[in-house]
């Protein structure tokens, strides 16, 4: 299994941010690239990762505490891959993103090498990509 995570400050109220995060129909605004979500159902999701040639659709779960301002997403067979967002009030106008992700099996994300840098890279560009949009609205 590999854990992947990554944090940000973002100078937006968290609010907003999760607000943002949460949408699904705007997600393919700041999700990484070859990653696309809509929704299938309450609280469902089908994702497709396209690599190279490669694309794999799957059927997944996506639940949101607004509350707590988390998202939690997995694939419904449970065995390969889970995540959460917390998007945390860091005083006003000012939030910290924390993004994770867990990945199972024999996906070569959780084995190591080039797949592993790659996906690090996508989290990290999700979250920039987030801290863009959340700026832009709000300007």
């Amino acid at each position: 299994m590999a854990e992947y995570e990554h944090e940000q400050t973002i100078p937006v109220d968290a609010r907003v941010v999760f607000d943002l995060a949460r949408d699904v129909s705007a997600m393919e605004a700041w999700l990484p690239d070859g990653l696309q979500v809509e929704p299938s159902g309450p609280e469902r999701v089908t994702g497709r990762v396209s690599m190279g040639d490669e694309i794999d659709e799957a059927e997944g779960y996506l639940a949101a505490d607004a509350e707590q301002r988390r998202l939690e997403w997995g694939d419904l067979e449970g065995g390969g891959y889970s995540g959460w967002l917390q998007v945390d009030d860091e005083g006003p106008g000012r939030s910290r993103v924390v993004l994770h992700l867990d990945v199972r099996g024999e996906h070569p994300a959780a084995v190591g090498g080039e797949a592993h840098e790659i996906t690090d890279e996508h989290l990290a560009q999700a979250l920039n990509r987030l801290a863009s949009l959340a700026t832009q609205s709000v300007t």
